[in-house]
């Protein structure tokens, strides 16, 4: 499950716990309550609220029924598949003829593999469903797919915002992230690489934005509301649930759409008698696609050299988070010092991609705000930011 919905669910979980608690605590005790309620609010304002960092997306788990050669060959086969798919960020990239021929021998970019249980231990019983844990060198795979021309997400990425309203029994209702659903839809978007949370429904959302208008789909409140959790990038939908008619084992059905905003366009997708698993993995191919053209870097698509000028860095520790930070960036080539003036360091950074996508992929850091961004009439172009804390 990605880290942004653990701290949600977590942090959800806490405060709500807290407001049943203030109702029942007598009157001396409810200060003390009151600061902790206030603590726990304030962990909200410390959440990452630009992006998420994806762990594991080299390396993957598949069921298996067995550890013979073919078992574990076909195993290998779909687990480099979904590290392609969570890598690129979306599954069209198995379309691509030379991936396509990259499946046929997964074992030429596994590093290393392994059996486990569905226990987490050695204990291969019948009863227990056994997986194959395959771990991919990164390298290998990124070379793939730049040589299939397919552009490569780094670990960084936004995390998307989900509004849903649905309708079950003639009552309208707002999904919140304790709920079934979202469970399912962080099961698929974990196979895309996609971090994704749901509001916590607390008082501020219900003052912020009503059943009714997430039904309604009105874009103007959906984003007001979005604000706090710092999300870019916001899912929302109108659908109907009904069990599905003449089944031996009744299944829920959804109707209804699901629309994505992002940086003011909407982009939407019909769903049309879905069940939970096939809407999440709709909702996660729309967000991947979306979030990929922006994010997701071409490497032969070059813009060269670019001068990126930080201020604020007050110590040999900044320099040394803010050279990691832009080591793990997929769009950054290569990063040498340029100039350094006090607090001021100038780096000149060779890049895959173009200097927007570079920009976008600044702005999931936590730790730099944009000063300026100067274009001059030399070379190379300057990029002007601030470390903060």
């Amino acid at each position: 499950m990605p880290v942004a919905k653990r701290c949600n669910a977590l942090i959800t979980h806490l405060i709500n716990a807290l407001v049943n608690a203030l109702a029942f605590l007598p009157a001396i005790a409810a200060p003390s309550a009151v600061r902790m309620a206030c603590l726990v609010m304030g962990l909200l304002v410390l959440m990452p609220t630009h992006g998420a960092t994806v762990k594991g997306l080299y390396s993957q788990d598949v069921p298996v029924s067995g550890q013979g050669s073919r078992d574990r060959n076909d195993a290998m086969t779909r687990a480099l598949a979904d590290v392609l798919v969570k890598v690129a960020g979306q599954r069209e990239v198995l379309t691509n003829r030379v991936v396509k021929s990259a499946l046929a021998k997964p074992e030429t970019y596994i590093r290393k593999f392994g059996f486990h249980s569905s226990a987490g231990n050695q204990d291969f019983s019948p009863n227990r469903q056994q997986y194959l844990q395959a771990t991919f060198d990164e390298q290998a795979i990124n070379r793939l797919l730049r040589s299939a021309g397919v552009a490569i997400w780094g670990e960084s990425r936004p995390s998307t915002l989900v509004w849903l309203a649905v309708e079950s029994g003639g009552q309208r209702s707002i999904v919140n992230a304790s709920g079934v659903l979202p469970a399912v839809f962080a099961d698929s978007f974990q196979g895309r690489g996609l971090p994704v949370l749901f509001p916590l429904l607390d008082f501020e959302d219900a003052a912020a934005i009503s059943t009714a208008e997430v039904w309604g789909g009105f874009t103007h409140k959906l984003q007001e509301a979005s604000r706090r959790y710092g999300s870019e990038s916001i899912l929302t939908g109108r659908l109907s649930r009904a069990l599905s008619p003449g089944a031996l084992a009744p299944n829920e059905l959804y109707q209804g759409r699901l629309t994505l905003i992002f940086r003011g366009v909407s982009q939407s997708v019909a769903v049309d008698g879905l069940d939970a698993v096939e809407l999440t993995q709709l909702a996660a191919d729309l967000v991947g696609t979306t979030l990929a053209r922006h994010y997701a870097i071409d490497a032969s698509d070059a813009s060269g050299k670019t001068l990126l000028v930080v201020e604020n860095i007050a110590s040999l520790e900044d320099y040394a988070a803010l050279y990691k930070f832009l080591e793990r960036m997929t769009a950054i080539r290569e990063v040498s010092v340029h100039r350094v003036a006090g607090s001021t360091v100038e780096l000149e950074l060779v890049i895959d991609g173009s200097e927007s996508q570079l920009a976008d992929a600044l702005a999931l850091g936590r730790n730099l705000r944009p000063v300026a961004a100067d274009v001059s009439s030399g070379s190379p172009a300057t990029m002007r930011y601030s470390w903060s804390y």
